[in-house]
């Protein structure tokens, strides 16, 4: 384990984001697959209501995968620069923690979602239509989110000490499942939403059990040793401090689809056509989930390396692995974009056969989707602000597309332009935020280039 840390402060870089880049970035596809093999079974076997049904679990899954973050993404973080300043023990602490956390959280907070569902589906804006799939859908999977967020956590932490073959190893597992057991839930047990549910829960059982597994096999840089699997203050209150970027921006997505939905409710000319908008937005982000995990799996690659160095305060390294990211991230997101505008019917058409429903998913996606060949550079740079422990600098400027802008334009843009301009909404906050991220991307680029008795603290 000593020799794949060395790696991470001795490698040449691109070689080394190559080789922790592409498993993480499996890893993340096969991560998505789960919500897009479930919508594309929803879709086609059982139709519009139930598309939009399952689109209403989206802010749920947001407030919880908040919550998730904010020890995930923290804790994976520290670990790197733990490893990089050699203090094992330490390293041991967050591991621990971070597993004890996560199970205290999610033994609670799905409970008190179920507690009030209906209450919450109502207030998220649910449609007559789609609210008794949205109920059978969450009441299934929620009681299976420690699973996943478990999974998900060690997964992340497999990354951070550079294991990423092992990471992916348990995301592919799972996800492999989950495609085998939707089709015959759905379809051959006749379960409709129930099924998709089960099966998603049953997936992310079997990738938890593998993620344990390694740690507790000695197959790892640093053992889960029971007695750590607790709360340690002045540990959790970094983790915090790193994870609250993350995890103040899923919330806002959580709030931005509140949003949406009450949009739809107040702008489209009944229920029907505001429940044909939701589930468009249901198609439009499964799908983007799906095609933004190469970027995501591309910064989580970086992770390690600018972690690990800046921690070793080897900061020709760290300079060399963001400039390279925010590169290749451009470029993800410019062909992306050219996808999108060339085949967004094509895509649309996997996930439904409604004519109706078909028109207007592919002109939405193309609205929504025709700015972000812009946030490639923005997303790499606040993930850079995050690795290196900079909390401040990345919760400023990870709201600043969702909260800052996005919101107050989903209210102000349908005034003058009705539902297509909740859509365009989108667009314009994407390239106003990239803007002002870019300004300060550039400014950190040129910093980490001085020579190090000129480099500043960081800011925690």
């Amino acid at each position: 384990m000593s020799n794949r840390l060395q790696r991470l402060g001795e490698a040449p870089v691109p070689s080394l984001l190559r080789e922790l880049s592409i498993p993480a970035m499996v890893g993340m596809l096969v991560n998505a697959l789960y919500n897009v093999v479930d919508r594309l079974y929803i879709g086609q076997g059982c139709g519009r209501d139930a598309i939009a049904g399952v689109a209403l679990s989206f802010p749920f899954m947001a407030i919880l995968a908040a919550f998730g973050t904010l020890i995930g993404v923290g804790s994976g973080a520290l670990l790197s620069i733990k490893l990089g300043e050699k203090r094992h023990a330490e390293a041991e602490m967050v591991v621990g923690q971070c597993i004890a956390v996560k199970t205290i959280f999610f033994l609670t907070l799905p409970l008190i979602i179920l507690c009030f569902l209906d209450r919450f589906l109502l207030a998220f804006g649910a449609t007559p239509e789609a609210l008794p799939y949205a109920r059978t859908y969450l009441r299934i999977i929620l009681y299976g989110n420690i699973f996943s967020h478990l999974s998900f956590g060690m997964a992340n932490l497999l990354r951070s000490e550079g294991q990423a073959n092992r990471s992916m190893h348990c995301m592919v597992i799972g996800a492999i499942l989950n495609t085998i057991l939707d089709p015959i839930f759905i379809f051959g047990f006749k379960m409709g939403v129930a099924g998709a549910a089960w099966a998603t829960d049953l997936a992310m059982f079997s990738t938890a059990a593998v993620a344990f597994y390694f740690y507790l096999s000695g197959k790892t840089a640093v053992r889960l040793r029971w007695k750590r699997v607790r709360v340690f203050p002045r540990v959790l209150m970094r983790v915090f401090a790193i994870g609250l970027s993350p995890f103040l921006l899923q919330l806002m997505m959580g709030g931005i689809t509140v949003a949406y939905n009450w949009m739809f409710h107040k702008w489209a000319e009944n229920t029907e056509i505001a429940t044909l908008e939701i589930a468009a937005m249901g198609i439009i982000h499964t799908v983007l989930a799906l095609f933004f995990m190469p970027l995501m799996g591309l910064t989580q690659g970086m992770q390690p390396i600018v972690g690990y160095n800046y921690g070793a305060k080897i900061f020709p390294r760290v300079r060399e692995a963001y400039a390279l990211c925010a590169k290749l991230a451009s470029l993800i997101c410019f062909t992306l974009t050219i996808l999108i505008m060339v085949f967004a019917g094509p895509i649309s058409r996997c996930f439904t056969d409604d004519p109706v429903l078909l028109q207007t998913t592919t002109r939405d996606f193309r609205f929504f989707s025709c700015m972000f060949a812009t946030i490639g550079m923005p997303v790499v740079t606040v993930d850079y602000y995050r690795s290196i422990g900079r909390a401040g600098i990345a919760i400023v400027l990870s709201m600043m597309r969702q909260g800052f802008m996005l919101l107050p334009l989903i209210l102000i843009f349908p005034i003058f332009w009705g539902v297509t301009g909740i859509w365009l909404a989108g667009p314009v906050s994407d390239l106003l935020s990239s803007i002002v991220t870019d300004i300060v991307g550039f400014r950190e680029l040129r910093k980490l280039a001085k020579p190090p008795l000129e480099q500043t603290a960081p800011i925690c």
